[in-house]
């Protein structure tokens, strides 16, 4: 029988912080294994001109995470006919 495949979902901060006696650790560990994904933008402008602009886009993530997440996704990709 096949696993059923995981869904991607949004979670808030009380989700994955639930532990009031939580230690640092703990929370580092659930946050990299459900995954985290930090976006940024730096615009430096002087006078109304835009002279530099730095974006940024990180997936922070276990690698055992993504490695399944790989799977999963090559899996359903594959069964759907298409080429990954």
């Amino acid at each position: 029988m096949p696993e059923p495949s995981p869904t991607l979902r949004m979670v808030g901060p009380d989700e994955v912080l639930c532990g009031a006696d939580s230690r640092l650790v703990d929370v580092v560990d659930r946050l990299l294994d459900a995954g985290v994904v930090v976006r940024g933008e730096l615009h430096l402008t002087v006078a109304d001109v835009d002279l530099v602009f730095v974006g940024a886009n990180l997936v922070l993530s276990t690698p055992d995470r993504m490695q399944r997440d790989r799977m999963v996704s090559r899996s359903g990709a594959s069964r759907a006919g298409e080429t990954p």
